[in-house]
């Protein structure tokens, strides 16, 4: 539906115009809508610091947001995101995969995490900070099995707020330096992070940035920094969080009171004596007696007082709808469905439940192609190739020429649970038949090689026959024939 508009012409004389989308017109219901034109990188700069900080917060105190991230993250990489060699030169593929899989625990500079590890930190930080950087650090030959290793350092240690121009014509923009054509050609680190109180001299310097792979989302064309995923949802969760939290005090505080005791009428002598022993009623708040007791116990009081017990508690009424609804919302600002984000599953049923991960999977998957794998793992790959040959770890004939050939990779995130493993594994089985897919390709969607799981099926053959053999259960000819 139209809307029409006043807007003033040239002449001063105010015009009506047709305006096709209510969005865009200015009457009563949009009168405060703020909305300001701001590029990708002047809206983001200033908010990303609070942004960042209190999405850490968050998840460090708020139980939902917590709950999100690392959900989020454990299906992104799960136990991790394995490469698999394409060499098509048999024997340097099976030595390729060999040696990742003895470096790929060297890798961390703090010897901490191995690289499947690391790919988990790196994407919570990309999650709750928003971004994250990787830096190449080169060994010397003999310090590890391949002479390289990888340092993740957070947002903080490139400063958004650092803009200039250089006098070799460059320009530094939210403290990435750019050429005159526009490509990254440098960051501007701190030594130390500048939030963690190292003190002494914190200076910046310029790391090329073919040492450093940034990870994060551009969702805008030009965007130089990262937004934290729950961007969205932050100020709603913290309300959210707040309110819940006073309403557990409320019951906490309210939890204690019974009753109140009161008499119908009384006069100033009702508080001078008792009326049963004539003895003085102490007017000392502190000396009332507390009463233990037990089930069933009938009390007495005195005459003309009456107990008045309290109802029940009755301001949670509807509680359990309001907290569904608002986790709703804070589950959309996260990107996650509301079911994993609060473990409440009393509304779907087992096909609801399978679209509900059909397409939180797809969203999954997207991350680990389009960000993980691209970014961080075949930057990473391609940093390690380059060491392992260089260094002589990996003997390849004309890598120089044909580097990106030889460099062929497959990475294979974590296969996804069966949500009905008879029903799946049956789909599966008859896609092969029907030639709608291959043996191959459903082996690598569950991160295992084909050949190498023939191979375990073959030895395992062989060592049952073997032990057959030794028993007496079955004799060498037969085995033979």
């Amino acid at each position: 539906m139209s809307r029409l508009s006043k807007i003033v012409g040239s002449n001063g004389r105010p015009l009506v115009v047709n305006l096709a989308y209510e969005g865009g017109s200015n009457g009563r219901r949009a009168g405060g809508w703020n909305a300001p034109s701001s590029g990708p990188n002047s809206s983001l700069s200033s908010s990303l610091p609070n942004l960042r900080n209190r999405s850490r917060a968050a998840h460090r105190n708020n139980p939902w947001l917590f709950k999100g991230v690392e959900s989020l993250v454990s299906n992104e990489i799960g136990t991790g995101i394995i490469p698999r060699s394409l060499s098509e030169d048999d024997d340097l593929k099976k030595s390729v995969n060999a040696l990742w899989a003895t470096s790929c625990a060297e890798l961390d500079t703090e010897k901490t995490l191995n690289f499947y590890g690391m790919q988990a930190q790196m994407v919570r930080a990309r999650r709750t900070s928003g971004e994250v950087f990787i830096r190449r650090r080169v060994r010397r030959l003999g310090a590890a099995t391949v002479p390289m290793q990888i340092q993740v350092l957070e947002s903080e240690f490139v400063d958004v707020n650092l803009n200039k121009k250089l006098s070799n014509g460059n320009e530094i923009k939210c403290g990435v330096e750019f050429n005159r054509r526009g490509a990254r050609v440098a960051y501007w680190m701190y030594i130390y992070h500048p939030a963690d109180g190292t003190g002494g001299f914190n200076k910046q310097i310029r790391v090329p940035a073919r040492d450093v792979i940034h990870h994060y989302m551009p969702t805008r064309p030009g965007q130089i920094r990262g937004e934290p995923d729950a961007a969205q949802a932050l100020l709603k969760a913290h309300t959210f969080d707040s309110y819940d939290d006073a309403e557990l005090v409320r019951k906490q505080t309210r939890a204690p009171f019974t009753g109140f005791l009161s008499q119908s009428s009384f006069s100033d002598e009702d508080f001078k004596f008792n009326p049963f022993t004539g003895e003085a009623v102490s007017t000392d708040i502190n000396n009332v007696p507390e009463l233990d007791a037990q089930p069933g116990t009938i009390l007495t009081g005195l005459p003309g007082e009456e107990l008045k017990l309290f109802d029940g508690d009755k301001g949670g009424e509807g509680y359990a709808d309001f907290m569904r609804h608002q986790l709703l919302g804070i589950a959309a600002g996260v990107g996650l469905p509301y079911e994993l984000l609060s473990g409440d599953w009393s509304k779907v049923n087992d096909r609801l439940v399978r679209a509900i991960l059909n397409e939180f999977r797809r969203q999954v998957e997207m991350c680990q192609d389009h960000l993980t794998t691209h970014q961080v793992c075949m930057g990473v790959w391609r940093w390690w190739f380059d060491s392992a040959v260089f260094s002589g770890a990996l003997n390849v004939k004309d890598y120089a020429n044909n580097r990106a050939k030889h460099q062929a990779v497959e990475w294979r995130p974590q296969a996804w649970a069966y949500t009905n493993p008879v029903q799946d594994v049956d789909a599966k089985l008859k896609a092969i038949d029907g030639n709608l897919t291959s043996r191959d390709a459903e082996v690598a969607k569950t991160g295992w090689d084909a050949d190498e799981i023939d191979k375990q099926n073959i030895e395992s053959e062989l060592r049952i026959k073997n032990l057959r053999i030794k028993a007496g259960l079955l004799d060498e000819n037969e085995s033979a024939s």
